[in-house]
């Protein structure tokens, strides 16, 4: 079973840290798409796959290119599974781009928080 976001059969149960019913709305967001979603998503797929084909046919002769085209892959995939998804951290992840994260905030859906889901979370805490 694919973990969906707010998905409405798990809107009454609060969760915890260690659960794992839905993603909590407190520490994750949706964002919109925006006009060149598909572009971008193709783009940072395509860039994954060939940072890592190249990594791995770079790793015997140089292991500096090889962790910089590694670290490329990470970025690129992460940023591809971003917007498959339309989730993303408040916190970012590691060693991930915080300009990313910035834009992905600006498209933020607005979340009302004094719903019973947030409100059971933030008693939780």
């Amino acid at each position: 079973m694919t973990k969906q976001f707010r998905e409405n059969k798990y809107l009454n149960e609060s969760g915890s840290k260690t659960g794992t019913w839905y993603l909590n709305r407190l520490d994750y967001f949706q964002f919109y798409g925006y006009p060149k979603i598909t572009q971008h998503k193709v783009l940072s797929f395509v860039v994954g796959i060939f940072a890592f084909i190249l990594c791995l046919k770079l790793l015997s002769s140089s292991l500096i290119i090889s962790t910089i085209l590694l670290y490329i892959t990470y970025v690129a995939l992460l940023t591809f599974i971003l917007l498959k998804s339309r989730v993303c951290r408040y916190k970012g992840y590691f060693i991930y781009p915080k300009r990313f994260i910035k834009y992905f905030r600006e498209l933020e859906v607005t979340v009302d928080l004094n719903d019973f889901d947030s409100i059971a979370t933030l008693n939780k805490k």
